[in-house]
């Protein structure tokens, strides 16, 4: 076992506020909304306890114009009025300081003190904070504004001043002045909305009172600042409610959307029901809030955000059209809607302490999300596709020198976006699965639901969960995961033949750069199943009952077979289920990357699969044979060679289900139709290039077909002409549907003739044709692309200022951390390498170092197998 560490450091190295005063409640009131010039004005009225003696409050603030501020002490029943004797700001720590005129200079000791503040907010263009997002209304085709809020991690400071810290919960009380058209929602109900000349007193200069009125919104539970929300706007809805009662009612859900778009919302509403009341059956507790609203919004950056009570959602991750929708945001719509909801119990009800816990938040929305999903379509049989989509990129971002622990030291608000990654969600949720698999999942959310009545409208630390986890399993959880969740990495089983009656297993720390140092293989981790009553290095098992370990991949871990041991399992891959098949090609690719064993015998396995009939099984196979493609994206021989293995390994398997009448397939044969289409279209199918030029012009295509018509045009020579190219480019700037977007952004970056093209896709970049929430679409598309991804770092290096300045750190960041690794060559690495040295990488450091690592590691894979690679080919006839 790793030793314990402290996983709270002396909180003098955090940034955290003094901890002089604790705020009770927060009272909102924001007024002179100017949206051209891009401010509000507001007043905050914040209720502090006094906890220590103190002459002055610090708050949080960011691009805060304070304009006027005073306080007011309550001791029993005497209130007295104080003067601030002066303001101080701080935008580099993004604080404030209110210096308190106290009698005499003595420091303040027991009471309440309330301060009222007047100020000026920024309303915000970057996605984050109180930020405006642009739409044209369909009819009218003039263009539109949406305000709203998006404060997680830190940005509820620059909407107003405040304890922005998620342990500092308080209660809040919301209004808004609004023109008298528009919608208004918060949190919690509203609970009046009278005009200005109603009577209604406000902030506001009589003259300008005509058209406005003032919302106000029920007083909302205790909790974190970045959890409070509102949305400003032209809206309409779908509604509904659950089939449970709650307080004695059914709760109200609705869905709203842009004018002209609720119809599409009806799926994701159907699942907002099914999702909370399963939910509140897991957890034991019903939900706790009175209404359940969830929003699509034109601009924004992630999938969707957990307000509490006003979940926010990007539109393709919350809106589906079973005429136009691709199948395969249906299951991303029920995934996105079902973790956001647990987030209502898993981070709103029960919050991590501090933002190193993220992953106590995260991790149990990813694993809860997809058993809500199971639960409401049994027959998609979702955790396979977890093992594929979760645990394997989960994996290999683990498997990196520079990754992170589950439980991360995050010491300055600038830290805390970099830790919203794979590790947080993915690695996190995956741990958590194993635990749940190893002790039962039913005694397992036992143990979750005792931890949340632990801590109702409170926050929790790590511990805190696992020790409710062995209260009720009657095992010692909290010291067994521990390696799991507060080191870096996870271990690989080499497994060998030792004799005709033994198998001998031994664990080791796993590096993709297959590396690892004797200082870097001492953590020995728990593995259920394989040692459940100890934790060893070594073991033995009889060879007669073994074939295959980490039944269903339950584990998160890696398994390298010796050549007997493979070779045995090669003959018998019928008897493996789709999970275990997933693993087996996952863990073959990482050990040939880190030089355990050979490449060939990773093609030699997928040879072996051109029969089969999962999803997910085909989905982890096209992403794996994708990566040895890029790593030798500068040789063309090599590449053209595993291009013609490709078109071999897909045919077969495509040609069996593209005869099937599309009404007669399965949702999971749709989607296996589709992402073969994609890749046999990409190696120059026959059927697929006919199809696809067939349905182009009029767009006859079948909409989860329309990604593999689009690049299947544009990748192909002979089909990526001016006509084809104009198409797909009119998509991605006037889309059609509510994924068109994102689908012809994708296609455009695979484009076979960049002389002719590239320069009008990269033109679409800082302009409105291409919003900054889709860059990862668009970039990722081009960087995977062989003929484009070099033109595109180059690109991007002239235009690094523009992207450093305009476009949103977290974007940056997200975007550096997607494009990085897939510039797989020496010359490249060097280049990149050098170009970052000399910039400042603040803001995404880590990323930007993990990707580094993810390239080191792909061009001594390319190096160390290439003839290995090339003999194999020839040798089968490629």
């Amino acid at each position: 076992m790793c030793s314990r560490v402290s996983k709270y450091p002396d909180s003098s190295i955090h940034e955290h506020l003094p901890e002089n005063v604790a705020p009770l409640h927060y009272k909102l009131q924001f007024y002179d909304i100017d949206i051209p010039n891009g401010t509000s004005k507001a007043t905050a009225t914040i209720d502090f306890q006094i906890k220590d003696k103190t002459t002055s409050v610090t708050l949080n603030q960011k691009f805060l114009d304070i304009l006027s501020a005073k306080a007011v002490l309550k001791v029993t029943k005497t209130e007295q009025e104080l003067n601030i004797s002066n303001i101080v700001k701080d935008d580099k720590k993004q604080t404030v300081e209110f210096q308190l005129d106290t009698p005499n200079g003595t420091p303040i000791e027991v009471g309440d003190l309330s301060l009222i503040i007047d100020y000026k907010c920024k309303i915000r263009n970057d996605m984050a904070g109180f930020y405006s997002s642009t739409f044209k209304d369909e009819k009218t085709g003039k263009l539109e504004y949406i305000l709203c809020t998006q404060f997680e991690a830190t940005d509820a400071r620059s909407a107003f001043p405040c304890y922005d810290e998620p342990n500092a919960k308080a209660t809040f009380d919301v209004s808004l002045t609004v023109h008298k058209t528009l919608t208004v929602l918060s949190n919690m109900p509203e609970s009046s909305s009278k005009g200005l000349g109603d009577g209604k007193k406000g902030p506001i200069p009589p003259e300008s009172t005509a058209d406005l009125k003032v919302v106000e919104f029920e007083t909302t539970p205790k909790m974190s600042t970045y959890l409070v929300a509102w949305a400003i706007g032209k809206f309409e809805y779908v509604e509904g409610s659950t089939s449970k009662e709650y307080n004695g009612r059914k709760l109200p859900i609705r869905i709203y959307t842009i004018p002209g778009q609720s119809q599409n919302g009806q799926y994701a509403l159907g699942c907002a029901q099914k999702a909370v009341d399963y939910l509140s059956g897991v957890f034991d507790i019903d939900y706790p809030l009175p209404k359940l609203d969830l929003i699509a919004i034109p601009e924004f950056g992630a999938n969707a955000m957990e307000n509490w009570g006003m979940v926010t959602f990007r539109a393709t991750a919350l809106l589906f059209d079973f005429a136009k929708s691709d199948i395969s945001y249906q299951q991303n719509v029920a995934y996105v809607v079902s973790h956001e909801i647990a987030h209502s119990w898993f981070g709103n009800y029960c919050t991590m302490n501090w933002w190193s816990d993220l992953w106590l938040n995260e991790s149990f929305a990813t694993y809860v999300g997809w058993l809500s999903v199971q639960n409401m379509h049994p027959e998609w049989n979702v955790f396979i596709d977890f093992v594929s989509t979760a645990v394997q990129p989960a994996l290999d971002l683990d498997s990196l020198r520079n990754s992170h622990p589950i439980e991360v030291q995050v010491y300055h608000a600038d830290e805390i976006d970099e830790i919203f990654d794979a590790i947080s969600y993915l690695k996190g949720g995956s741990v958590v699965r194993m635990v749940a698999e190893s002790i039962g999942v039913e005694l397992f959310l036992k143990g979750v639901s005792q931890y949340l009545k632990a801590h109702p409208f409170g926050n929790a630390k790590s511990n805190d969960l696992w020790d409710s986890i062995s209260a009720v399993s009657g095992q010692n959880i909290t010291e067994l995961v521990e390696p799991w969740i507060r080191a870096i990495g996870f271990p690989y089983l080499t497994v060998h033949k030792v004799n005709e009656k033994e198998v001998k297993i031994t664990q080791q720390r796993f590096l993709s750069s297959g590396d690892a140092k004797p200082e870097e293989n001492e953590t020995v981790w728990w593995l259920p199943n394989v040692d459940a009553t100890k934790v060893s290095k070594t073991h033995t098992v009889p060879l007669d009952s073994f074939l295959h370990l980490n039944k269903e991949t339950n584990g998160f871990y890696r398994v390298v077979y010796d050549d007997f041991l493979f070779e045995r399992i090669l003959k018998n891959l019928d008897k493996l289920s789709a999970s275990d098949k997933i693993g087996l090609i996952a863990d073959t690719a990482a050990g040939a990357q880190a030089g355990l064993i050979k490449t060939s015998q990773f093609l030699k396995l997928l040879s072996g699969l051109k029969n089969e009939e999962n999803v997910s099984v085909w989905s982890e196979i096209i992403t794996r044979l994708n990566n040895l493609k890029g790593i030798f994206f500068e040789d063309k021989q090599l590449l053209s060679q595993l291009s013609k293995f490709s078109k071999d390994l897909y045919n077969e398997k495509f040609n069996s289900i593209w005869g099937i009448e599309a009404d007669k397939l399965s949702f999971s044969d749709s989607k296996l139709r589709s992402r073969l289409f994609i890749q046999t279209g990409a190696t120059g199918s026959q059927s697929a290039l006919e199809y696809a030029e067939k349905t182009i012009k009029d767009a006859s295509y079948e909409p989860s077909l329309k990604l593999g018509v689009f690049k299947t045009l544009l990748s192909n020579e002979s089909t990526c002409t001016r006509e084809n190219f104009n198409i797909v480019l009119q998509e991605a700037k006037f889309p059609t549907s509510i994924d068109s977007r994102e689908i012809a952004l994708k296609a455009l970056g695979s484009i076979s003739k960049p002389d002719e093209f590239l320069e009008e896709v990269l033109g679409l970049y800082f302009t409105e044709s291409l919003p900054e929430m889709d860059y990862r679409f668009l970039t990722g598309a081009l960087t995977e692309n062989p003929l484009t991804k070099e033109q595109f770092w180059n690109f991007f290096k002239k235009n690094y200022s523009k992207f450093r300045s305009d476009v949103a750190m977290w974007t940056l960041d997200r975007v550096i951390k997607l494009f990085v690794p897939n510039l797989a060559s020496e010359k490249l690495l060097t280049d990149v390498s050098g170009f970052f040295a000399d910039v400042d990488t603040n803001g995404y450091d880590k990323g930007l170092k993990q990707g580094l690592d993810s390239v080191k590691n792909s061009v001594a894979w390319a190096q160390r197998s290439r003839e290995d690679v090339s003999a194999w080919l020839i040798k089968n006839g490629y």
